[in-house]
């Protein structure tokens, strides 16, 4: 059994979806086009579409461990194995299991509590930031790694990533990159108010506490770039490494190293 799913706001991406349903079909493979019905039994889910595609398919497949092979259909796509110009060398390439290697991928549960009491949970595979309404002060932090004082932070906002988002905003914010695989947590501060605060790398068996000290009216917390929720000076927000892993499925002659150049090294 094989999945395929797509994003329906890309460009002629149902016109691919359907010459890929086709292919697998013709190879005699069960195909199945909607989550909800996947099994365990699933091999792995084709996802067409950019970043954001893979990351709200991590989410939605959960608990299930399904192994994404993800097609690019957007501008970056660094979480997608294959490029839409090589799909039918790698279609190929998918059916034998000694073309590809399974990488697991830390994820992030969330949780929001307000006065003590557990008000919003999430799960991340890339990462959890805070921001704050630009015409407003800075956010104040405290940030706890496992019940130990790091310092208070005063600035724009604070990212808390997995490797797999440390190619994302943190690296932007001045964050350094990490292999996909590391079981490791990335704490990345935004525009800081203090010549000190740098990022910081911790194990991934740390518990992260980030205790709001100074909220303006419109800050949130966004996960994942696609949800997000309103924080007040009650707020405090503590992350952990889920139970819960992304299988995603890297073709072998795609090394990391290359594909981080050939997306964010050679980008003009």
């Amino acid at each position: 059994m094989i999945g395929v799913v797509y994003n329906k706001h890309k460009k002629d991406a149902k016109d691919l979806f359907d010459y890929i349903v086709n292919w697998y079909k013709n190879k005699g493979k069960v195909v199945v086009i909607k989550i909800e019905d996947l099994t365990d039994d699933c091999e792995f889910i084709v996802v067409l579409g950019g970043d954001g595609t893979i990351l709200s398919t991590a989410k939605l497949i959960q608990p299930k461990t399904i192994p994404i092979l993800g097609i690019n259909l957007g501008r970056l796509g660094f979480l997608t194995s294959v490029e839409k110009e090589n799909v039918d060398l790698y279609l190929e390439k998918s059916l034998d299991k000694n073309n590809y290697k399974i990488e697991e991928r830390i994820m992030l549960d969330v949780e929001i509590h307000n006065d003590g009491n557990v008000i919003y949970k999430d799960i991340a595979l890339n990462d959890v930031v805070f921001t704050r309404n630009y015409l407003e002060g800075m956010l104040g932090f405290l940030v706890k790694v496992s019940e130990v004082n790091v310092d208070e932070f005063f600035a724009d906002g604070y990212i808390i990533s997995t490797p797999t988002g440390s190619t994302a905003y943190s690296l932007s914010a001045g964050g350094p990159i990490l292999t996909p695989e590391m079981d490791v947590i990335l704490l990345t501060p935004i525009c800081a108010h203090t010549l000190y605060a740098r990022p910081i790398v911790v194990q991934g068996s740390e518990e992260i506490d980030v205790i709001l000290t100074s909220v303006g009216r419109k800050s949130i917390i966004t996960v994942d770039g696609q949800r997000n929720y309103k924080l007040s000076n009650k707020s405090s927000v503590k992350i952990n490494k889920s139970k819960v892993i992304t299988k995603t499925i890297r073709f072998k002659n795609r090394v990391f190293f290359k594909v981080l150049g050939d997306k964010i090294g050679k980008r003009k």
